[in-house]
């Protein structure tokens, strides 16, 4: 089950991510081909389009730039526009002075151009909106362990900000119907992630741990007024690890899982 939201989110982002990209290739082959017409520099607007983003180039360039179409002289075939009497190449009479400038449509270029932009916003559009729906119905869900049980929290836990050093990767990191919950692909030795919660009664609550790793070892701290009271170890375990609290006191407790060569960490902690 939470697989296939990342496959959605992740297919989602790679075809928008190619629409934008045809967005803008068009959008750039299109500027270029129809400034040249219109006696714009075409190099210009492809840089606005490719530092500034297709969609502003686009909007200036028919703000200010998309003016009358140049056509060649009858005579010696300068470009020239219906509105000069006289050709400024050769001199001789405009046949076409005064006459109504034809409208030169986008065609196929601009138009596909245009497909693809708005196919890449519907589909940015409709990712956000699934991610909001899929958000907000996985609230009520109850969350399970890796042998299929419910998990039932008592206390909630959130997650905690923490002066941190050295490298991770793909790390995650959140809380959700008062479990906390955490990810390290690969991290440097001592990485840590942190939580927290307030302890009401020590000798009625229970600390639950379910996390899954390779490698080495991988451990608990239990801080209480910035002190480690004990730290056990999470790696190798088969199941649901259970710690007691009685040790603690009531209060704010802080609880950070630290890597010493742990790889592949998937796990949720969590107060009975």
């Amino acid at each position: 089950m939470a697989v296939m939201p990342v496959i959605l989110v992740a297919g989602s982002v790679i075809l928008a991510g190619v629409l934008a990209l045809a967005f803008t290739v068009l959008s750039c082959f299109w500027l270029y081909r129809d400034s040249r017409l219109h006696g714009q520099p075409p190099a210009l607007w492809v840089l606005l389009a490719v530092f500034a983003s297709p969609i502003i180039a686009l909007l200036l360039y028919f703000i200010f730039g998309r003016k009358a179409p140049l056509e060649p002289c009858e005579n010696c075939g300068s470009l020239l526009t219906r509105s000069d009497r006289y050709c400024p190449a050769c001199g001789a009479a405009n046949g076409l002075y005064g006459q109504p400038a034809p409208k030169r449509r986008l065609g196929a270029l601009g138009t596909a151009a245009i497909v693809c932009g708005l196919a890449s916003v519907v589909c940015m559009a409709g990712l956000l909106a699934g991610m909001f729906v899929f958000a907000f119905s996985a609230v009520g869900t109850p969350l399970e362990t890796t042998t299929g049980e419910f998990i039932h929290s008592s206390l909630p836990i959130e997650s905690a900000m923490d002066v941190n050093t050295g490298w991770v990767i793909m790390s995650t990191q959140g809380h959700r119907n008062g479990v906390w919950s955490f990810s390290m692909s690969k991290t440097s030795d001592g990485y840590h992630k942190s939580g927290r919660f307030d302890l009401d009664d020590p000798h009625d609550r229970i600390l639950a741990a379910d996390v899954i790793c390779e490698g080495e070892t991988l451990e608990l701290e239990v801080i209480q007024d910035g002190e480690t009271v004990y730290t056990e170890a999470l790696s190798g375990a088969d199941g649901v690890q259970y710690f007691s609290l009685a040790g603690l006191e009531p209060g704010e407790v802080k609880l950070r899982v630290v890597n010493h060569g742990a790889t592949n960490i998937s796990g949720r902690i969590w107060v009975e």
